[in-house]
């Protein structure tokens, strides 16, 4: 192999990299999950704790995760969550510091604005986001230590 083909071949392949990592990272995915507590069974939902994170939440995924994803605040909020760019219905459940659900909406998908707000009307801590199909009760959110390390982990 000549110098020029092997500069060529290296080129490319670093090309090739940085090509993948961005395709990831576009496609949005926050692989962190965290392994908590609802209804006291086990569940695995992605995190999504830093404001980026937040904001992206589900929006272009052509599926919801089984697990959904959790919002993690690190203070109380009141604000409402939208649906622009969200492919798929959703389930948003909101928590409040004691673990307990304060309000649970249906939230359907949003291509075009205006995109409506879906806001809990009552503070909380916690917003987990579950596909519309979703049965479970999801009336307690666990264990307390686990969500306690999230909730510094977001401030």
């Amino acid at each position: 192999m000549t110098y020029r083909v092997a500069v060529r071949a290296l080129a490319l392949l670093g090309v090739l990299v940085v090509v993948a990592a961005l395709a990831a990272g576009a496609r949005g995915a926050t692989s962190r999950t965290a392994e908590l507590r609802l209804d006291g069974v086990v569940f695995r939902p992605e995190l999504a704790i830093t404001p980026a994170q937040q904001q992206r939440g589900l929006m272009y995924r052509k599926r919801a995760p089984l697990d959904g994803m959790l919002f993690v605040f690190a203070q109380a909020s009141t604000g409402g969550f939208w649906m622009k760019n969200t492919l798929v219905p959703l389930r948003i459940v909101f928590f409040d510091t004691a673990w307990k659900r304060v309000r649970a909406l249906t939230m359907t998908p949003c291509t075009k604005d205006p995109c409506r707000i879906y806001n809990p009307g009552r503070q909380y801590r916690f917003a987990l986001e579950l596909p519309a199909s979703d049965r479970r009760p999801a009336l307690r959110l666990g264990p307390p230590a686990d969500l306690r390390r999230l909730l510094a982990s977001a401030g």
